[in-house]
């Protein structure tokens, strides 16, 4: 087999794994661990089942590495918005509230439906099903949105946007719970204007009660100016 043979034929693979990952994404948001096959995966891509076995072997494998790209993908996402410089607290709850809703309309039309958008907070209902890679997947979004949450609020204490007395660890779980539980939310809510106003509601009586006096730091003498 030539190079360029070669070449064409993994790219082929990749290709194809990769469009079993992504339908099967789709498919594992929308249905659940459970409700979603390789059958279902294969009728979506036009291909078999055997195909697909070929590819990943069984479906908790599959399972795992959708997992850990869609996880590494959010925890990145939620990193640049909470580690962001020059944004304050207020721009950055913002900032959730649009990623979130970037993933809803995914799935739901406008701002008024219930269907799941969140891989994670779809998966987090069949824990007990997935493998302990799977489970550590999940597990590990939250340390790390924690992470950057918690980095944000010290930072938010520094500047002076937070008294220096604030309850940085009760505010952060707050708010990390709100994130991991925010595609429930909007299920059980029926839209997305009631997950909104809840960071909105939280925003407002965190800044009435902690709000501090902006030090002249960079980035707030920069927004001054």
């Amino acid at each position: 087999m030539s190079q360029k043979t070669k070449t064409r034929t993994a790219g082929a693979r990749t290709g194809m794994r990769d469009t079993i990952k992504r339908v099967a994404t789709e498919l594992l948001i929308r249905h659940g661990f459970h409700n979603t096959s390789f059958r279902d995966i294969a009728d979506q891509i036009g291909t078999t089942t055997t195909n697909i076995h070929y590819h990943f072997g069984s479906k908790q494998q599959l399972v795992e590495e959708v997992l850990t790209d869609y996880v590494a993908e959010a925890s990145a996402r939620h990193k640049s918005i909470w580690l962001a410089d020059g944004h304050t607290l207020s721009e950055k709850l913002q900032g959730v509230v649009e990623y979130n809703f970037e993933r809803y309309k995914r799935f739901n039309r406008g701002k008024a439906g219930g269907r799941p958008w969140s891989l994670i907070g779809r998966l987090r209902l069949d824990s007990e099903d997935l493998s302990p890679i799977a489970r550590e997947s999940l597990t590990s979004f939250s340390r790390s949105v924690h992470e950057a949450i918690k980095s944000a609020f010290e930072q938010a204490c520094r500047s002076g946007e937070l008294r220096a007395d604030a309850p940085l660890d009760d505010l952060t779980l707050l708010v990390v719970n709100l994130v991991n539980s925010s595609s429930v939310f909007t299920q059980d809510a029926g839209s997305f204007d009631r997950l909104e106003e809840f960071f909105t509601a939280f925003e407002r009586v965190m800044l009435k009660v902690y709000a501090g006096e902006p030090s002249d730091s960079g980035e707030h003498r920069a927004k001054r100016h």
